[in-house]
């Protein structure tokens, strides 16, 4: 079972099989992220070539049916993309890499891969994925691009999270304890007053209530009414 996570990924080795248009991509893609990329293949994109003389990256020749080269490039790497139609490479990257420690991405095979690389969308500070497991990424891509139409003319949510991100860091300043903080984020989110001012783009004077609403609770003068529940 596959679960969604962003992974930091700055200074993690990345390997891509195939030098084509999709390895292109994924290259390109973990190179934006501030990964060390090598790449494995017979023929090389001009476009890869390019990175390589801009030093953003390392083209390896060499045939991936080479089990020496394959081996010491998979103790290095710690995610493996297979970006080529041979799907014999899947196979041999698959049983050198069963005692390794990398993570393993087909983008010729949805179902034997074990990352996925969605297609990402960011407005404003809210940043997601969409993927349909390789059902089809044209609907993916529509999902995404329907997901950011909706944000974009959503400033009450964008307002909201400008509050909220406030409320956050005014209570780890105020050393508020984590179990009073979990249920202060839902009393203020859903406060009438808080969400009027949020809905009127009214985010200074948002802020200065949730200040207030912090206040109130903490030393009782408020009480809870609204019951706290993250799942993840």
């Amino acid at each position: 079972m596959r679960i969604p996570l962003y992974i930091e990924m700055s200074d993690k080795n990345v390997l891509i099989i195939g030098g084509g248009g999709v390895g292109t991509s994924r290259a390109k893609k973990f190179i934006s992220a501030g990964a060390n990329v090598k790449v494995l293949s017979l023929d090389f994109s001009d476009e890869l070539k390019s990175l390589e003389k801009e030093n953003k990256l390392e083209l390896i020749k060499a045939s991936a049916y080479d089990s020496n080269i394959l081996e010491k490039l998979l103790e290095w790497a710690n995610i493996v993309t297979v970006a080529t139609e041979d799907l014999g490479v899947n196979d041999v990257v698959k049983k050198i890499a069963r005692n390794k420690k990398c993570f393993l991405n087909f983008a010729n095979d949805s179902r034997e891969t074990e990352v996925v690389v969605p297609f990402e969308g960011e407005f404003e500070g809210i940043k997601f994925a969409v993927t349909t497991e390789g059902k089809s990424g044209v609907v993916a891509r529509m999902v995404r691009d329907s997901i950011l139409e909706m944000l974009k003319k959503d400033d009450e949510i964008i307002s909201l999270l400008k509050a909220m991100d406030y409320l956050k860091r005014y209570m780890k300043s105020e050393k508020v304890p984590v179990d009073l903080r979990m249920k202060l984020y839902f009393e203020v989110s859903s406060d009438e007053k808080f969400r009027n001012l949020v809905r009127e783009g009214k985010v200074e004077e948002a802020k200065l209530y949730a200040e207030e609403l912090v206040k109130e609770y903490s030393s009782g003068k408020r009480k809870f009414r609204v019951k706290s529940s993250l799942n993840f």
